[in-house]
């Protein structure tokens, strides 16, 4: 293909001037020379070329100008790339160091792919870099008068300018951040979950974001090629905060009334002017009530405006105007604040993986650049970036920011592992199986509220409570301006604020009491149903239940000669002690059944697979799992396993004599405990689910917290069978012999009174959940994301259903309890009206003060959670942890 170009004479030798190069033909990119031959001008200048074309630049699509880049950088000397559509025009720019003769003999072979390096981008893409410089997540924009920026950023390309402050600090420019409030809430709502970051601040006026960031967790590099992969979420994602124009206007009015009322009365008709103005949507509200024949809270304010233009006294009306407006703002940035703090764990994500390829490498790759199937190695003090399958190695796993699993577990080969959760100890290689949003975490977090709550009931009653109470107040004023012809006691009868104490209630409780569930591994996917308990009193078990699961015991203890068993179980019992698990319940349980003293220890630690500690004695202790006894070798004395076959042969007739095939429990609260001191072993203790059936305590508890509700089992058994199973944990009323469509009409018969439980993931609870007032599945953790019931019990069996039902009765106490400080401070305001000559400003002050006093309680409970969830975070994403500080067991 030839070029023809047109320097001058010393162009040619030190390219120093300026010159040009045309084309008859598009010897750009591999495109046609059919039809219009396009002219394509280079000029080449200081520290950049200018390219001037139509067809690449301003008539091209999004495909051409990506390979455009793609071919450009891969001169290592470009550094940035400038364009302006509109002008059909592009500069790169280059290093300062670069010979510019050189560097334009290699930018023509690169852009008509005449060298071997662009040659082969086209072929370069694999799983690791899927496209040259990921040029394919750049954000090319489709219109718009500013000039698009490329900068390379180490080995990929990215439109955000990149200024590093220091080690782990660096501040990101764009121009499209500049005033725009919604991007930079998305901004940050993105940083908030990306593993590594510790903090960060956008400004719309700079159109920037300063981030510090942990360079041992996160590379700069990585860090900016997700945030360009984030724009399509960042143009078009959360809803935008909501706008500060009327808190601004009311601000100004209260200023120029407070000016015009008090110091210069010249100036107050324009505040009432600007008053009347202000209060005009409100005004069209009340109209429209009005036409309806309805009288609310619209109607109230637009009495007082009435009020307001015949006393001609405005700065009342303005100072109760600008703190309706502050208080919205302070509840929603609380909120904001509060839920991406609360809901980090279930959110955060790491986004780099360590591939395993085929040959043995270990690459790091984007975590979405995984797929099923790919094998990925985690290692201590790292978070699970998917969800996957142990294939190999074993380690001691934290799953209690996820899952409220209050316990390390030890996971080996065949166990499931979750996002977001951390390797303790040990390392782990997993076989990946879904990715993102489709993890587990991923469905939690994305359903998690990011400020406002919509669809709550109790927002709803909220206005139709206050427009209730804007009649008697109404028509009290009304009585008292006839009687008196006193205008400003009318304007504080009026006054008090109905509506925002409580809707700040609704919000900030609402958010607490989702916290708190996830906390406990209760996951509220439909927030209203903390609302919808009080009037659902009908407790409906389906099958799913499990209504027959036991609680765990210890089923036998087998010691090695010379040793007791209660040394054997007091040994490990003391591993456990200060934890609250099903598995240390058991034990304590058994040592108190055996009257066998838990020893005193210290030093305790927690690796993979094994505790640690020492007795008073000073002797090593180690409470193992059957994984590590297997991986470590460890000798085991034959009478030991002698009385583990002969205990197999009576209990389940499984053989014990092989270490590793009891270690393969899908339940790992199930597997052995091994007990040895100074390496040798003393013993082993094997459990069971033999003792009383969960769901007996369970239905015993929700009973005594509601004396009124009705509890019912259906069943696809025969009506007897089921009636049996139901006896013996306290349900009376069955239902059996049902179908799919028999279960649906019993919940249908029961009307809007109806709490379903069953399993919410399955495809047939689908016509269940919709019949039901209320769904909570027991589905548990690993099948989360399938699952459409209102709640998730995110921990096996029926246990959560307690502190769920503590957690309604809680948000339904709360807020009775805020709605009587609001109610007893307006009594206050309007009975002050009337005998104490309290006006407008007065009775509005001291209905403000019971919104602070609601709005601190409620940010003191939200901090207080907050620092409990960030305690344990800031433990677990430490990279070094202390033996004192590592749980025991």
């Amino acid at each position: 293909m030839a070029i023809h170009k047109t320097f001058p004479r010393e162009t040619r030798k030190t390219g120093s001037s300026r010159g040009t190069i045309s084309t008859g033909e598009p010897w750009l990119l591999g495109a046609s020379a059919a039809g219009s031959q396009p002219v394509i001008k280079i000029s080449p200048g200081h520290l950049g070329v200018s390219i001037w074309s139509h067809s690449l630049f301003a008539n091209s699509n999004d495909s051409v100008l990506r390979e455009f880049l793609a071919r450009a950088f891969s001169v290592a000397e470009i550094t940035e790339a400038e364009i302006r559509k509109q002008d059909a025009f592009g500069r790169l720019h280059y290093r300062a160091s670069a010979d510019a003769a050189t560097l334009l003999r290699k930018l023509g072979r690169a852009l008509r792919g005449g060298d071997a390096d662009s040659a082969s981008l086209a072929s370069s893409a694999d799983r690791v870099n899927p496209a040259p410089f990921d040029v394919d997540a750049l954000y090319l924009p489709v219109a718009g008068v500013a000039p698009l920026r490329i900068f390379r950023v180490g080995s990929s390309l990215s439109s955000w300018r990149v200024r590093q402050l220091s080690d782990g600090e660096v501040r990101l420019v764009h121009p499209v951040l500049f005033n725009r409030k919604d991007i930079a809430y998305r901004l940050e709502e993105e940083l908030a979950v990306i593993l590594g970051i510790e903090t960060f601040s956008a400004s719309i006026l700079t159109a920037s974001v300063s981030i510090r960031f942990d360079p041992d967790r996160l590379e700069l590099e990585r860090l900016v090629r997700e945030l360009e992969k984030s724009w399509p979420r960042l143009l078009h994602g959360l809803e935008a905060p909501p706008s500060r124009k009327r808190l601004a206007v009311a601000g100004g009015l209260l200023a120029l009334s407070y000016t015009g009322q008090y110091f210069v009365p010249a100036v107050k008709p324009f505040a009432i002017l600007g008053v009347a103005l202000y209060s005009a949507p409100n005004l069209m509200r009340a109209l429209q009530q009005l036409t309806h024949f309805h009288i609310g809270v619209p109607a109230l304010r637009a009495m007082g405006l009435t009020l307001m233009l015949i006393s001609a006294r405005p700065f009342a009306t303005t100072v109760a105007a600008t703190l309706l407006q502050l208080w919205r703002h302070i509840s929603y940035a609380t909120a904001k604040r509060a839920q991406r703090r609360l809901f980090a764990a279930h959110r955060r994500r790491s986004i780099v993986a360590r591939l395993l390829r085929e040959d043995g490498l270990e690459i790091k790759i984007d975590t979405d650049a995984l797929a099923p199937g790919d094998f990925i190695l985690v290692r201590e003090g790292e978070m699970m970036p998917v969800d996957g399958v142990v294939v190999s190695g074993f380690a001691a796993v934290d799953e209690e920011s996820l899952s409220g699993s209050i316990d390390v577990i030890d996971k080996a080969p065949g166990d499931r592992v979750f996002a977001t959760s951390f390797i303790r100890a040990g390392y782990l290689t997993l076989r990946v199986e879904t990715i993102g949003e489709d993890t587990a975490a991923g469905s939690i977090g994305a359903q998690l509220p990011h400020a406002q709550i919509g669809r709550l009931p109790s927002s709803d009653e909220v206005e139709r409570i206050a427009d209730r109470n804007a009649k008697p107040a109404l028509a009290l004023a009304a009585i008292n301006l006839a009687v008196t012809g006193v205008i400003h006691r009318s304007q504080g009868i009026m006054r008090p604020d109905y509506v925002t104490a409580p809707l700040m209630t609704t919000q900030l409780t609402t958010l607490h009491n989702l916290a708190n569930g996830l906390s406990q591994g209760i996951f509220v996917r439909n927030p209203s149903v903390l609302d919808q308990f009080a009037s659902a009193d009908t407790y409906v078990f389906d099958d799913a239940c499990d209504l027959e699961r036991r609680t765990i015991e210890v089923s036998a203890i087998i010691a090695a000669d010379g040793f007791s068993e209660d040394t054997v179980l007091g040994y490990a019992a003391a591993a456990c002690s200060g934890l609250h698990n099903e598995r240390t319940t058991a034990l304590v349980t058994e040592c108190s059944r055996r009257g066998t003293l838990i020893p005193a220890i210290s030093n305790g630690s927690r690796h993979a697979g094994v505790v640690r500690y020492l007795d008073d004695h000073s002797h090593l202790i180690e409470i193992a799992a059957p994984a590590y006894i297997a991986s470590a070798e460890t000798r085991i004395p034959q009478d030991v396993t002698d009385r583990l076959q002969a205990f197999a042969g009576v209990s389940d007739h499984r053989d014990f004599g092989d270490v590793s095939r009891i270690s393969t429990s899908a339940d790992p609260s199930l597997r052995p405990l091994w007990v040895l001191r100074d390496g040798v072993v003393l013993g082993v203790l094997i459990f069971r689910r033999q003792g009383k059936l969960e769901a007996t305590d369970v239905i015993a508890a929700l009973k005594k917290r509601s004396r009124k509700a009705q509890f019912i089992h259906m069943s696809s058994r025969p009506q007897a069978e089921a009636e049996a199973k139901a006896d013996t944990i306290g349900i009376s009323k069955v239902f059996g012999d049902l179908d799919q469509a028999g279960k649906v009409r019993v919940l249908e018969d029961l009307g809007g009174h109806s709490v379903w439980i069953g399993n919410g993931a399955s495809p047939r609870s689908i016509s269940l959940i919709k019949a039901s007032t209320i769904s909570i599945s027991v589905g548990g953790l690993a099948s989360v994301a399938s699952d459409a019931a209102d709640v998730t019990l995110l921990q096996p069996g029926l246990a959560g259903l307690v502190p769920l039902k503590a957690i309604e009765s809680a948000h339904r106490t709360r807020i009775e309890a805020d709605y009587r400080v609001v109610y007893t401070a307006n009594f206050i305001g309007t009975m002050g009206a009337i005998a104490a000559d309290f006006g407008g400003l007065k009775s509005g002050l001291i209905s403000n003060a019971a919104v602070a006093m609601i709005f601190l309680s409620h940010w003191k409970r939200l901090q207080d959670l907050i620092a409990q969830s960030e305690a344990r975070s800031a433990m677990l994403l430490s990279s070094f942890h202390k033996e004192d500080d590592l749980p025991v067991a």
